[in-house]
């Protein structure tokens, strides 16, 4: 099974030689542990959760869902739910709408009110999407009160109406789009995920006994869940950006995380990411396939969360081992 390992040493600022010290066996032995080649045996595991500051199931990558909470004051503002925020752009392409939590809905709001070529704002969907501020033509903010999301409430064609904030779920979803889930998580896990993003054939032969879909209209409604768990899966692996004239739109495998966050951690840690000219450079496949992108003709480029942040925990495990 996938452990987390990596990601608590990474949090605790710690080499793998040094944890390896603190539970008492080689760094070799330790690092097998850490990419899966070997398990942890359950006393050192128990070690390693005191070392590493967390509890034995966190490290093995066992938690309860992460949810999105709505009426819940002792949830964190990244897991309360603020509603939607509809972007609509000055070239004319298809405009964004993302479902945001509160904490992203107060960045957002911030931001705008400043002077940034580009703002930030993460989505319940597992996108960050990074948005050039000259290409908006006007923005809404709808919180939950709100039934429509503003003057084009039925045109945003590409809403994922799903709110999934865990990124185990999300590396579920990407297992599953590449048929490749194999034993790293929980097959209890699985079968959740699965239920969330797709609809079996037993739940369709159901929902038409009750009378919630018609015989005649079941193919047509198997074709629409297809492809809204197309479009999910299509964000837990593609970047996906937009060009400001034409609205015409590319999307592209995310097959090295690192270079992922290479490419575009100036825009998410630091305000923006500076000038609003010049390209951006991203080895989408390392020196096979590199993509530079005019900072100037995007209106965004939304980017999978969780693989993102996957780039930063190897990069800064890198820099560790580096000293």
């Amino acid at each position: 099974m996938k452990t987390k390992l990596k990601q608590f040493r990474v949090a605790a600022g710690m080499t793998q030689a040094k944890v390896a010290a603190a539970v008492g066996v080689t760094q070799p032995n330790y690092h097998r542990w850490e990419v899966g080649a070997a398990p942890v045996p359950e006393a050192k595991l128990k070690k390693l959760a005191r070392v590493l500051k967390t509890n034995p199931d966190a490290l093995l990558g066992r938690h309860p869902p992460v949810e999105v909470s709505l009426y819940d004051s002792s949830a964190s503002d990244d897991l309360s739910y603020y509603g939607e925020v509809a972007i609509h752009f000055c070239g004319g392409g298809e405009p964004l709408l993302l479902s945001i939590s509160e904490g992203a809905f107060a960045r957002l709001h911030r931001d705008l009110q400043g002077d940034a070529a580009f703002v930030v704002v993460q989505s319940l969907a597992n996108q960050t999407v990074i948005i050039r501020t000259k290409a908006v033509s006007d923005l809404y903010f709808s919180s939950e009160a709100y039934d429509d999301y503003g003057p084009e409430h039925d045109m945003y064609t590409n809403h994922l109406d799903v709110q999934i904030p865990d990124a185990r779920d999300w590396e579920i979803i990407e297992g599953l789009a590449d048929d490749d889930i194999g034993e790293d998580f929980d097959p209890a896990d699985v079968e959740r995920v699965s239920k969330m993003i797709m609809i079996t054939d037993k739940q369709y032969e159901k929902l038409v006994s009750d009378g919630l879909i018609k015989a005649e209209d079941l193919e047509s409604e198997r074709e629409k869940n297809r492809a809204q768990t197309d479009r999910i899966m299509n964000v837990a692996t593609k970047v996906t950006y937009q060009f400001s004239t034409g609205g015409k739109q590319r999307s592209v495998d995310v097959l090295n995380p690192e270079y992922l966050f290479d490419a575009f951690y100036e825009f998410v840690d630091f305000d923006g990411g500076g000038s609003a000219d010049g390209m951006i450079r991203w080895e989408a496949e390392g020196r096979h396939r590199i993509i530079f992108i005019s900072k100037e003709a995007v209106d965004y480029v939304a980017i999978p969360t969780h693989k993102f942040e996957e780039g930063r925990i190897e990069r800064t495990a890198e820099a560790l081992e580096d000293g």
